[in-house]
């Protein structure tokens, strides 16, 4: 990137900041006039009752904590994932097993660590709590995705473009998804579905028009390959379990700030309640820290589940084709700056087929859903003919 493009990118991004920060001051001097309104004998805070201060500390609390982890787990992690790429399929395959154990061993310690400190059952309100912000937003966008992508990307149905998915579904051996062009001008591919709606693959008429037919089959093995594996399901589960344990993080936090601070009694009783919400503070902290590195395993699954596509799409057509296609889209975005802030600004890029995009603090392969192109690459030329057989 140019020195100018790189300030031009930054300075966008701080505007982004700051009218964020606007917004949410604006927010809170509504919400205060309102509730000195509506309780005009209260105790007020600057135009807000102590206890959503108390909240916006917790919420700022952690996101600072948030930040920390990232930049801190970020500095070493980001070298060693730089220069990792599977070495053939059954090493990918172990990989995905390792992660995905992890991530549901992580969060088997948190229950069993809060089980030991805070008891079952205040576990278990607290879960019930947790639960409905971490899954029940991420289910219904899933089961009303197909809607909202076909009418947000202006996707319409292709009876041409539905003989060639259907050729490639056949060699694939799997049922035909529907196939669909999305009104978009840049060059990309996704795969979408939900158990009301059925599946779908899509390709840009940026994508039609710019690649072969041995290219544009490749592309739709990929997005294939995320329908015969189940991608979208299984990273829907797991996106789950480090929100779930960031909520959960949030809420202890907050228990440990109102017990110390609203607590009452005598001085051996306040003594005991500054411990216990000391505790829980500190075990909230922990269980934020804890979930951004989920977080960081889950997005690296999510990179191994695109190797596993892009040998699929090796599968239904040939290693070079596959390698090909990839190279297109690459000069392309390495062409137009423009067409890659499309991709970042885009709220379905995690299906794109290539979304590898520039996050905010700049560790770029460790926060993204997509490893770059040229491992990509490097990583199709190790299959072998076995490999292929069984991707």
């Amino acid at each position: 990137m140019k020195a100018g493009d790189a300030k031009l990118a930054l300075r966008g991004k701080l505007l982004y900041v700051l009218s964020l920060i606007a917004v949410i001051l604006l927010v809170i001097s509504l919400l205060g006039m309102i509730l000195a309104f509506v309780m005009p004998g209260a105790p007020f805070i600057y135009g807000l009752p102590p206890f959503y201060w108390s909240w916006l500390f917790i919420d700022l609390l952690a996101y600072i904590v948030a930040i920390a982890t990232l930049l801190i787990a970020g500095a070493s992690l980001e070298r060693v994932v730089r220069g990792r790429v599977p070495a053939g399929l059954s090493h990918l395959k172990s990989s995905m097993m390792a992660t995905g154990v992890s991530v549901i061993g992580a969060t088997i310690f948190v229950f069993a660590l809060l089980f030991h400190l805070i008891g079952f059952n205040i576990t278990l309100a607290l879960m019930g709590f947790a639960l409905p912000f971490a899954a029940v937003p991420s289910l219904i966008a899933w089961l009303v995705s197909p809607a909202l992508i076909n009418i947000s990307y202006g996707c319409r149905h292709d009876p041409e473009l539905q003989k060639i998915v259907d050729r490639v579904a056949t060699k694939a051996g799997i049922k035909p998804p529907k196939a669909m062009v999305a009104d978009i001008p840049i060059p990309n591919a996704f795969a979408y579905s939900s158990p009301a709606m059925g599946r779908y693959v899509a390709v840009t008429k940026g994508l039609l028009n710019t690649m072969s037919v041995h290219e544009l089959e490749a592309v739709i093995g990929h997005e294939l390959g995320h329908h015969k594996h189940r991608d979208n399901s299984i990273m829907l589960a797991f996106g789950m379990f480090p929100s779930l344990v960031y909520y959960l993080g949030r809420y202890l936090m907050f228990i440990g700030m109102y017990t110390g601070l609203y607590r009452d009694g005598g001085s051996s009783r306040r003594r005991n309640e500054g411990g216990a919400g000391l505790m829980f503070l500190l075990v909230g902290v922990i269980l934020i820290v804890v979930s951004i590195l989920m977080q960081l395993a889950v997005l690296a699954l999510s990179r191994m589940r695109e190797y596993y596509a892009d040998a699929h799409g090796a599968k239904v057509t040939s290693p070079s084709a596959m390698i090909s296609a990839l190279q297109a889209l690459e000069r392309f975005y390495g062409r137009y700056r423009s067409a890659k802030d499309i991709v970042e600004n885009s709220k379905i890029r995690a299906l794109f087929i290539y979304a590898f995009a520039e996050p905010f603090i700049g560790l770029e392969e460790l926060l993204s859903t997509h490893p770059p192109t040229f491992k990509r690459i490097e990583f199709l030329k190790t299959l072998t003919f076995t490999d292929l057989l069984e991707a």
